[in-house]
């Protein structure tokens, strides 16, 4: 018996699941999203396998961030198909992001590099990095991607 292929789906959650989203964040120790977020949910077949959000900070720059693959789904590639997704659908010309050490490359596959040192990064983005480093035992990276592709 040949086995059927599993479908993939990213959308938008909907603002009705949106406490069961913060709930999922409260899990790992996550900042919850408010409202504003542009927060996506990836499902495969009937069950939600991952979350990302992206928070607009100007018109035109946001910051990518709450990235949780649920255990189970983690390996399958999900990760890279939800900050893609996040990153074309988000309507931003500049994304920050946050990622752990250890994901560098994930996001450097979407075209995210190291922020270079002294160059302009966001007030709220700045704070929200050192409080990760302060909060979290993995180092926290600062990554950039402007509308070329290249820190900003």
């Amino acid at each position: 018996m040949a086995e059927q292929a599993v479908s993939l789906q990213i959308k938008r959650l909907d603002p009705s699941e949106l406490a069961w989203a913060n709930e999922r964040y409260a899990e790992v120790d996550f900042l919850p999203s408010p409202a504003t977020d542009f927060v996506a949910v990836v499902f495969v077949g009937d069950n939600p396998a991952a979350l990302g959000r992206v928070t607009q900070l100007t018109a035109t720059v946001g910051e990518l961030g709450g990235m949780y693959v649920f255990p189970e789904f983690r390996g399958s590639g999900i990760a890279k198909q939800l900050v893609d997704y996040l990153v074309a659908e988000c309507g931003l010309d500049t994304l920050f992001c946050l990622p752990f050490e250890k994901l560098h490359d994930l996001y450097a596959a979407s075209g995210f590099l190291l922020h270079p040192p002294n160059d302009i990064v966001p007030e709220k983005v700045l704070s929200k990095h050192a409080w990760c480093n302060l909060h979290y035992p993995d180092r926290v990276l600062l990554m950039s991607r402007g509308s070329t592709g290249r820190p900003i």
